[in-house]
């Protein structure tokens, strides 16, 4: 077990470096395919993870969807991860011309767009990567923090991609304090807000899909002290592989002040919706 955990990281930097060389040089269409691939294969290998995800379907759709349509969303969940992976690489070689290609704005991004200061709040719901390189390319790039990786070499080929077209990464220790200056300055914040926060981390439950479920009040906060506006954002593929970026009106007005339970449950809201018609 101790050997494991030493030579671990050397086999992340390995397949990281690796993926960093041959991903890049597969068509877009390759791509996609081999995502489906790899979907299927964790599909089948991930068991616990598997069984989480009926068991999260059960719980948000009930006798609403067939026992196969749900293994059929399960299936369509694990391809779409995968392809979020592969496309960390995949964007990585000729970013400006395959962003352009490959991703496209619906008019109601314009929500995100042309709003500042603004707290853009997403999830782990389609590409958030992809989503955030492509805005900045828009010249609307946003300010995020980043949960470090153990691996410094993937951590570090991580951020290098991810900053790419001029998205900023922030460290978290002194992020509030950071991300509160961009925003009194008048810039983009990005929020990921799916991430099981407990109250005693600064997190509320809300009610989401019927069950309490903890979520941070980052945006919330933030935005009590800065009167910046929170738009919901997400961004989802096609068959083919290419993106469209969606954002819902403002969930806080600009200016506007709301109790930070309430706008967190708004927020979460906000995202069952989004999963609803995009499972």
């Amino acid at each position: 077990m101790k050997l494991l955990k030493r030579i671990r990281p050397l086999g992340e930097s390995l397949l990281a470096g690796l993926a960093c060389i041959t991903v890049p040089l597969l068509p877009r269409a390759g791509v996609v395919r081999l995502a489906g691939c790899l979907g299927a294969m964790a599909f089948h290998l991930a068991r616990r993870e598997r069984r989480t995800a009926l068991a999260n379907l059960d719980v948000a759709f009930g006798a609403t969807r067939t026992a196969e349509e749900k293994e059929r969303i399960v299936r369509g969940a694990f391809r779409a991860f995968s392809l979020v992976l592969l496309d960390l690489f995949w964007f990585g070689r000729n970013k400006k011309r395959r962003i352009a290609k490959h991703v496209s704005f619906d008019p109601s991004f314009d929500h995100y767009l042309k709003t500042a200061p603004v707290i853009a709040v997403t999830a782990h719901l389609g590409n958030w990567e992809i989503m955030g390189q492509a805005a900045a390319q828009q010249g609307a790039a946003s300010l995020s923090v980043a949960t470090p990786l153990a691996n410094r070499f993937v951590d570090r080929m991580l951020t290098r991609l991810r900053e790419g077209t001029g998205q900023g990464i922030a460290e978290q220790t002194g992020a509030v304090r950071v991300l509160l200056k961009a925003l009194r300055e008048g810039g983009k914040v990005a929020l990921l807000i799916d991430q099981n926060t407990l109250p005693d981390k600064g997190g509320v439950f809300v009610n989401l899909f019927g069950t309490p479920a903890p979520m941070s009040k980052a945006a919330a906060t933030l935005s009590a002290h800065t009167g910046a506006a929170v738009v919901f954002v997400y961004c989802v593929a096609d068959e083919k592989g290419d993106y469209r970026a969606y954002a819902l009106p403002p969930l806080l007005a600009p200016g506007a002040r709301g109790k930070e339970e309430e706008v967190t449950q708004t927020i979460a809201q906000s995202l069952e919706n989004v999963i609803r018609k995009h499972p």
